[in-house]
C-alpha cells in the first residue's frame, strides 16, 4: 500500500502533525487496552459485579478487535485514511462514553466490545499509514516514533487513570478517555483529509498464513501474547491484594512495567541486534524466570517494583524480536501479514483474561504467571525447533 501527497502538503502545518496525531491515536487504543486492570476492583464494586465478570470485558475487547481487523481493516485500502482513522477514534470516543455510563458488567463488556470494533481500524490503520506516508528511507523512524504510544499509555495514561480513579471515580476515568478520543478523531480528520490510495497489492489472509515460517510465528505470537494479557488483566489485582493498596499503589507499578518497556524500547534505537533463533530463545527463557519469578516478587513491594521494570524490558525486546521476525518473513506482503499478526494478538486480548479468570480465583495471580511461564515456554520450544 502506498499513498501520495500533494505537493503544497509537504511544509504544511498539518503535514507535520501527521506524526504527533497519529501517536495519539496508537496512545489511545493502548489506554483502552490497560487501563482497566489497576482498578479492576473499582469498577467492580461500582457495578456490583466480582472483578473476574468485569475482566470480561478485557476479553470482549480483544475479541472483538480482533474480528474488526480480519474484517475491516482493509478499509484503509479503499478511502481516504483520514476519513477511515477519524471514523475509528471517533467510534472508539463513543465506546469509552458508553463504558463510563455502564449500568452492570455486561453493558461494560458490550460497550468494550464496541471499543474493539473501533480498534480494529484504527490500529493496523494508523501504523499503515504511517509506513506509507513517511519520506523516503524514513519509514521504521517514524513507525517507532508513532509507536511509542504504546509506552506513552503505560506510564503516562494508566498511572493517571487509578489517580483519578481513586479521587474522581472509575467513571470519570472513561469520561477523559472519551474526550481524548474525541480530540485525537478531529485531528485525523484534519490531518489527513487529502491522503489518497496511490497503489495497492492484496494479498488475502489465507494467502498470507501460507508464506514460510509465518503460521509457526503466529502461532507464537499467541501464546506470548496470551501470557501477557493474561497476566496484565490481574496485575493490578494481585499487587493490590499481595500489599493491601488502592488503585493508585497499583498504578506506580503499572508505571514500573511502562519504564521497563519504554527504556528497552531506546535502547533498541541505539542497538540492533541480530534476531536469530538463539536470540529470541534468550529472551522467551529470560521471560520464563520473570513470569515464574512473581512468586517470589509478591513478598516484598520493592522486589514487585523492580520485576516489573524487567518484565516491561523483557516483553519489549520479545515482542520487537516476533515482529521484525514476521515482517522478514513477510516479503511483499507485510501488510496482510501485519493483519493477521493483529488478529492474532487481539485474540489473545480475548483469550488470556478468559482462561487466566478461574486460574487466579483458584490459585491467585503467582498462580496466573506461572501458567504464562509455560505458554512462553511452548512458544520457545516451538521457535528452536522451527527456526
Amino acid at each position: 500500500m502506498s499513498y501520495s501527497n500533494t505537493p503544497t502538503e509537504t511544509n504544511h502545518l498539518l503535514f507535520r502533525l501527521r506524526v504527533p496525531v497519529l501517536l495519539m491515536g496508537v496512545m489511545m487504543v493502548g489506554a483502552n487496552s490497560f487501563v482497566l486492570s489497576p482498578i479492576l476492583s473499582n469498577v467492580a464494586a461500582g457495578l456490583a459485579a466480582e472483578p473476574a465478570q468485569v475482566a470480561w470485558a478485557i476479553s470482549a475487547f480483544g475479541g472483538a478487535t480482533a474480528l474488526s481487523a480480519l474484517g475491516f481493516a482493509t478499509a484503509i485500502d479503499r478511502w481516504p485514511a483520514g476519513h477511515v482513522l477519524g471514523s475509528g477514534a471517533l467510534l472508539l470516543a463513543v465506546a469509552q462514553a458508553l463504558s463510563g455510563m455502564s449500568a452492570g458488567w455486561v453493558w461494560l463488556c458490550a460497550a468494550q466490545t464496541v471499543a474493539g470494533l473501533a480498534t480494529g481500524v484504527l490500529l493496523p490503520g494508523a501504523y499503515a499509514t504511517t509506513a506509507a506516508t513517511a519520506p523516503e528511507g524514513r519509514a521504521p523512524a517514524r513507525l517507532g516514533v508513532v509507536m511509542t504510544g504504546w509506552a506513552v499509555s503505560l506510564v503516562l495514561a494508566v498511572p493517571l487513570a487509578a489517580f483519578v480513579a481513586e479521587h474522581s471515580g472509575w467513571r470519570m476515568v472513561y469520561a477523559l478517555l472519551s474526550g481524548a478520543s474525541l480530540l485525537t478523531a478531529v485531528g485525523l480528520f484534519v490531518t489527513l483529509p487529502r491522503i489518497v490510495k496511490a497503489a495497492s497489492i492484496r494479498t488475502g489472509p489465507i494467502q498470507a498464513a501460507k508464506l514460510p515460517g509465518v503460521a509457526t510465528l503466529l502461532v507464537i505470537m499467541f501464546a506470548y501474547m496470551t501470557a501477557f494479557y493474561g497476566s496484565f488483566a490481574f496485575y493490578g489485582e494481585g499487587l493490590r491484594n499481595a500489599f493491601g493498596m488502592d488503585a493508585q499503589g497499583a498504578g506506580l507499578f503499572v508505571l514500573a512495567y511502562g519504564i521497563g518497556f519504554g527504556a528497552a524500547g531506546m535502547g533498541l534505537g541505539f542497538v540492533a541486534p541480530r534476531i536469530s533463533r538463539g536470540y529470541m530463545l534468550a529472551i522467551f527463557l529470560c521471560l520464563v524466570v520473570s513470569y515464574a519469578g512473581w512468586r517470589f516478587a509478591l513478598t516484598s513491594s520493592v522486589l514487585a517494583f523492580l520485576a516489573a521494570i524487567v518484565w516491561g524490558g523483557l516483553n519489549q525486546l520479545g515482542l520487537n524480536a516476533l515482529v521484525v521476525s514476521l515482517n522478514r518473513q513477510a516479503q511483499a506482503a507485510r501488510g496482510a501479514v501485519m493483519g493477521l499478526n493483529s488478529a492474532v494478538t487481539y485474540s489473545a486480548v480475548f483469550a488470556g483474561p478468559a482462561i487466566m479468570a478461574p486460574l487466579y480465583t483458584a490459585l491467585g495471580f503467582a498462580g496466573v504467571t506461572l501458567v504464562s511461564a509455560m505458554c512462553v515456554s511452548a512458544g520457545a520450544v516451538l521457535a528452536w525447533r522451527s527456526f
